[in-house]
């Protein structure tokens, strides 16, 4: 049995001048759809695995809009860069360990990404390659072209740049990393999806909190392990309030009410996320949603990605930005 890290693992991610979604794994860490300076950390030990690792990021470095078309313009800007490092910290002596990944601007003569370690983010210039559990060799890939979906389903022409790091931890793999089999984008596809989303909605609709429990084991279980010092499935989510709720855990006064599923008029109107090097996917916006009765502005979504296995069954994989 997999035993508790004593580790927990961040991204820090400090960007200005695109739209951009960061992966790690290929599975969606954080999305921004404007272009102004931006910095956020966020926690992804749920995200990674023991050994290679791969830290995407999938952008949109937007110029202008054509007043004729509205189509976006892109192309190199010298006001984009991005800088993306990886902190390990210890939960016991809250002592840091940090690598620096993507560091890059635009060269305006070339049109080509470089290095770019003195950025507004990083006014020393450091870079850290090796600690004692996280590594990389700081050799990024320009891996374009691409698309970059929106969270509101738009789709967007995108640039990609990955970059490999390796995580010196025992960490269980994704549960659905044997079972997962390639998705193809086909009218079947959207269909047999959109019946996983029903499926689900119909849990929540009628209260059916362990076969959730059990819909989500294996991603809360994972979580748990992960974050939580070895919580099963149940106390982890017991454990966040906002889940407990939606589950039937727990009742509270003004607690969330789910909202009926928001999909698209034909399945063909589905926009379709994939991620997982094409064996999850998901369906944007996000379908399922709840919505507080006196608070008219205020809602939770959960954006749940699905897998299919051999068999066809289809199966939580993670729950994404």
């Amino acid at each position: 049995m997999a035993q508790p890290i004593d580790r927990q693992y961040w991204v820090n991610i400090h960007t200005q001048g695109a739209a951009w979604t960061l992966r790690i794994n290929d599975i969606n860490v954080r999305s921004h759809k404007l272009t102004e300076q931006y910095s956020i950390s966020y926690p992804i030990s749920t995200s990674l695995r023991e050994g290679q690792n791969t830290v995407s990021f999938i952008y949109a470095p937007l110029i202008e809009q054509d007043p004729a078309t509205g189509e976006f313009i892109q192309g190199p800007k010298s006001t984009f860069y991005v800088d993306v490092s990886i902190e390990a910290i210890n939960t016991s002596t809250q002592q840091k360990e940090r690598i620096n990944t993507l560091q890059l601007r635009y060269d305006m003569d070339t049109g080509e990404l470089v290095d770019f370690p003195n950025n507004p983010a990083n006014p020393l210039g450091e870079t850290i390659h090796q600690t004692e559990h996280l590594r990389t060799r700081g050799e990024f890939q320009v891996n374009s072209p691409d698309r970059l979906v929106i969270d509101n389903g738009d789709l967007l022409a995108a640039e990609r740049v990955d970059m490999s790091f390796r995580l010196l931890d025992t960490i269980p793999d994704f549960h659905w990393v044997n079972d997962a089999t390639p998705l193809q984008d086909t009218p079947r596809l959207r269909h047999e999806l959109r019946q996983a989303y029903e499926r689900l909605h119909r849990l929540f609709e009628e209260g059916k909190t362990d076969a959730i429990l059990r819909e989500g084991e294996a991603m809360w279980g994972r979580a748990g392990l992960l974050m939580a010092g070895g919580k099963n499935a149940r106390e982890y989510t017991e454990s966040l309030p906002i889940a407990s709720q939606l589950a039937g855990l727990r009742e509270e006064p003004g607690s969330p009410q789910l909202e009926p599923l928001r999909l698209a008029d034909d399945p063909a109107g589905d926009s379709l996320e994939f991620m997982g090097n094409g064996r999850l996917v998901r369906i944007l916006p996000t379908p399922i949603r709840w919505s507080y009765p006196n608070e008219p502005d205020r809602f939770h979504r959960l954006p749940v990605v699905f897998y299919r296995t051999a068999s066809g069954e289809w199966r939580l994989a993670t729950v994404a930005s």
